[in-house]
């Protein structure tokens, strides 16, 4: 394989843009009217986060968490 070679990688999806935009929002205490301030540095540490490393053939660990799980379906009790 050619060394100078130019990597292609993915954009990051609204959903990872989202969510990453959410968790800088709780860790800046929820603070008010920095939404798109918010928005654009998760685009860009997502864009950071999804480029390959410079020299490096392996995925570096990621300080991003996963996504936020639905919450499971609640039961209803029958017997009221």
């Amino acid at each position: 394989m050619n060394e100078n070679a130019i990597t292609s990688y993915r954009e990051p999806t609204e959903a990872e843009i989202q969510h990453t935009a959410y968790l800088l929002w709780l860790e800046s205490g929820r603070a008010e009217g920095r939404d798109v301030e918010n928005w654009l540095a998760a685009k860009e540490l997502l864009r950071h986060h999804h480029a390959p490393a410079a020299g490096h053939k392996h995925r570096v660990f990621s300080p991003i968490p996963p996504p936020i799980p639905a919450a499971p379906p609640r039961k209803v009790n029958p017997k009221m």
